[in-house]
């Protein structure tokens, strides 16, 4: 079949050089897009076409590279291109750094060629892989463009591309799953906080373990999950030294998930060519899909330079009343930690932004009360505090900015052993000398 691209031509910049990543960038854009690698010191000065760059990639390695210096640089010049990071140190407070620095999307080392070309198809508008896209179709559903389509931390200075979250990784020799239909229109689920989940109408309540496999399941539906890797995601030392122990351990917390919902839904968890999926026919209802379908209305408004409802973000702020899985173990389970930063962040630039859109209109106290209700959730969103410095100085409160500065030095001493950014200091100086 002839692959048919629907985009002319476009610049992909890998910043570091990596044999192996240079490859993958290649081979997965499948021949659409030029890659041109540059050395870091020199990615200001040897781009002389800077216009024609859809995407940057930066090779992050530990020791080597300043990244976040790179990404702040990069963004400064060229805020409407998204930057991807690809890291050797994929751990959940090196991932929050790079997002905060304003990384569209992290990815760890080696890159796999599937996450790379999704990174293409929604960063880079009109690439089109139409070949690959029919194979992934299966695989991704309304839900999980959603889930792809919405996170987007670089929002509040480009205001374009859509980063992909990290999906779980199905391995190619087990096929994707064709799901039968079943009605789930009565399947709910808060990911907000304590995981809960609702069918059709009536609470579930699941065990310990068996509650954090149905989460994963149902976040990424849409997806067939092999029985080993599940087997590995939820037993990881069990299936070290006894993978077949650790399938029968899924085994089991996949039939007390069935009990548990009953004989007439006993088919929602499906098994098929070595590989679990929802069976569900259409996605399923969740306050996560639901914040991020407002976010993406939200970058809409942006992108036309429009300004932006109030109650969308009203809404958004409302539904993130808690962290992603509040009451999971995330040191334990890797994708936990990583969709809770993503979602921090993105929560973090949507809240950034609605309090820059409320001080434009000169609503400073209002603005402030905003940002002190999302420090109250998590204080460890720098860009908010940045904004309630602006708004304290804007209202005359030069102690307020004084002190708004010394707790925002403290957090991040104690959550990422580092100083404040330098366009945190810079604000910190410009409203102490108004």
């Amino acid at each position: 079949m002839k692959t048919d691209y629907s985009m002319p031509s476009t610049k992909v910049l890998l910043c570091g050089t990596h044999a192996s990543l240079l490859h993958t960038l290649r081979i997965s854009g499948g021949g659409a897009l030029r890659i041109e690698q540059v050395s870091p010191p020199f990615i200001f000065q040897k781009i002389t076409d800077r216009e024609e760059v859809g995407l940057m990639v930066v090779l992050d390695e530990q020791q080597a590279t300043d990244t976040t210096a790179i990404i702040r640089n990069w963004r400064r010049e060229n805020p409407e291109v998204p930057v991807i990071v690809v890291t050797s140190d994929y751990s959940g407070a090196t991932t929050r750094q790079l997002f905060v620095a304003g990384a569209a999307d992290v990815m760890p080392l080696p890159a796999e060629p599937d996450r790379v070309l999704a990174c293409y198809e929604n960063f880079l508008p009109g690439f089109g892989l139409l070949g690959l896209r029919k194979k992934r179709k299966s695989a991704q559903n309304t839900a999980g463009q959603l889930l792809l389509g919405a996170m987007v931390p670089g929002l509040v200075l480009a205001g374009t591309g859509l980063a992909a979250p990290a999906f779980p990784e199905v391995p190619s020799q087990h096929p994707v799953v064709q799901l039968q239909s079943t009605d789930c229109r009565g399947l709910i689920m808060t990911y907000f906080g304590a995981f809960t989940v609702l069918l059709h109408g009536q609470k579930v309540e699941l065990a310990r373990q068996a509650k954090y496999l149905f989460a994963y399941l149902a976040y990424y539906q849409g997806s067939s999950l092999s029985r080993d890797q599940l087997a590995r995601v939820f037993w990881p030392e069990k299936y070290d030294y006894n993978p077949a122990a650790a399938r029968h351990s899924l085994k089991v917390e996949i039939n007390r998930i069935r009990k548990v919902l009953g004989e007439s839904n006993k088919d929602l968890i499906c098994f098929k060519q070595n590989c679990y999926a929802l069976n569900t026919s259409q996605p399923l209802e969740s306050d996560v899909l639901t914040f991020k379908a407002l976010h993406q209305a939200l970058q809409e408004y942006l992108r036309k330079e429009q300004e932006m409802p109030d109650e969308l973000f009203q809404k958004a702020i409302s539904i993130y009343s808690d962290n992603f899985l509040a009451d999971f173990p995330a040191e334990s389970y890797n994708w936990v930690e990583m969709e809770r930063q993503r979602l921090s962040s993105v929560f973090e630039q949507m809240a950034d932004l609605y309090s820059e859109q409320l001080c434009r209109k000169g609503e400073h106290w209002k603005a402030a009360a905003l940002c002190n209700e999302i420090l109250s959730r998590d204080a460890r969103m720098e860009a908010i505090h940045r904004r309630l410095m602006v708004c304290y100085a804007q209202l005359g409160m030069m102690n307020k900015v004084e002190m708004q500065y010394r707790l925002c030095c403290q957090m991040m001493r104690q959550e990422f052993d580092a100083q404040p950014s330098p366009e945190t200091v810079q604000v910190y100086q410009q409203c102490k000398s108004k």
